[in-house]
């Protein structure tokens, strides 16, 4: 462990606790039956969150805070944050935009950073306590997996990953634990427009909805909250009209393009196909935690065992998913052994010095992973991650695409 570990986690622990304190602002701004004085309450406590982790002596006027949940800026921690705090990391990150709604970064950030001091905390790095919304005990990724363990629980899982959205009244349908059907609530209404909401082409959640004026007309804009999904073409717009009882028609901000060669095989970004509107109140989908860190990553991790278990097809050797109850997210087993190869843990941090110092908590992957797999679009993190990874004796941190490919190369050259 590196001398400053402590220092580094204190530093993580005040930029969580200032962030946190804008998502508790979320929750008030956009809450769902939260009257005024509670809508009050909840400010107010953003606030205390926001001053305790500044420290005596830094004095943040409840009033500038309130500057900096609408406008122009939203979200912004210019200004606001004590010399002793290194907010380097958040230069520049808007945490929550106009609306009032957590940016990609801020609800990453947020997240991820709780992994961290969680991990810090089992290994006597971390005594602080950190203050959590309610929703982050709820539908926290240790929640999710705790509700379909079990002897069902890939089944679960892929009918999670696979069934972001379900028809109001169907959910029993989907034959889930109980304590999973509670992770399906009605559509945000950041995602609606006149009752009206679209899903992402990618991973089929629904996508955020935003309006604004521009000259004589008003025109809307439809974008998946996973920011690579809307960059490979999960970015739409609409004409408001003052038709409501209709839904208005999407049209393309760019031309989507599907790769072809050695990436088309685990593409799981977005496709060239305009969604079409469906009604609110006919649908519910999963809260977005449980979106982002259990579908978003379950879906690169699903077409990889996928692709494997079709290249392994007419062999001795098959694919596992989530194998053990999670243990690992893939390992690959030979005809009358059960002696795992290729163990692999799939990650998708969006802050990658986050996955690195949870790394260094857990000594290297707690499930005993070989390889540390990120998706395709990550591989600008792979240099970091492997160097971390060789630290603690994994063999490689690589893209899906070169894990698969490795794999499929050894088992036919007979080096497994």
């Amino acid at each position: 462990m590196q001398a400053d570990d402590t220092t580094d986690i204190q530093q993580t622990h005040a930029l969580l606790e200032i962030v946190k304190a804008f998502a508790v602002c979320e929750h008030a701004m956009v809450g769902e039956g939260l009257d005024g004085p509670r809508r009050l309450n909840r400010l107010m406590e953003a606030h205390g969150i926001l001053m305790a982790a500044c420290g005596p002596g830094h004095l943040i006027l409840f009033d500038e805070l309130m500057g900096r949940l609408t406008g122009d800026r939203a979200g912004s921690l210019e200004g606001l944050l004590p010399d002793w705090i290194d907010s380097e990391a958040l230069a520049g990150v808007r945490l929550m935009d106009s609306e009032g709604v957590a940016t990609e970064d801020g609800f990453d950030f947020r997240h991820e950073a709780q992994r961290v001091l969680r991990a810090a905390q089992k290994v006597g790095k971390f005594t602080g306590q950190v203050t959590k919304p309610k929703l982050d005990d709820e539908y926290s990724q240790e929640a999710v997996f705790s509700a379909i363990k079990g002897s069902f629980y890939q089944r679960h899982r892929t009918t999670l990953v696979e069934n972001p959205t379900v028809p109001t009244g169907s959910l029993t349908e989907l034959k889930l634990p109980s304590r999973a059907n509670d992770f399906y609530k009605p559509i945000a209404q950041y995602a609606q427009f006149n009752g009206w909401w679209w899903p992402c082409p990618a991973c089929k959640w629904p996508m955020k909805v935003t309006t604004a004026r521009t000259g004589a007309r008003t025109r809307g804009r439809v974008r998946c909250l996973y920011p690579w999904h809307e960059e490979t073409g999960a970015s739409y717009e609409f004409v408001v009209t003052a038709r409501k009882k209709s839904a208005p028609e999407l049209s393309p901000t760019f031309e989507c393009r599907v790769p072809s060669g050695r990436f088309a095989r685990l593409w799981t970004g977005t496709v060239p196909h305009v969604p079409q509107a469906k009604p609110a109140a006919e649908y519910m989908a999963l809260v977005r935690p449980v979106w982002r860190y259990t579908v978003i990553p379950g879906l690169p991790e699903l077409a990889l065992h996928r692709a494997a278990a079709a290249a392994l097809e007419g062999t001795a050797w098959t694919s596992h998913l989530w194998p053990n109850g999670d243990q690992c997210d893939l390992w690959i087993t030979r005809e009358g052994s059960e002696q795992p190869h290729f163990p692999a843990d799939f990650k998708d941090y969006t802050w990658p010095n986050h996955l690195v110092s949870k790394l260094h908590m857990d000594g290297g992957d707690k499930g005993g992973a070989e390889y540390l797999v990120v998706p395709d679009h990550r591989q600008d993190q792979v240099a970091q991650l492997h160097a971390v990874c060789r630290t603690y004796r994994m063999k490689a941190a690589m893209t899906a695409t070169d894990y698969l490919e490795m794999v499929i190369t050894q088992i036919k050259e007979g080096k497994a």
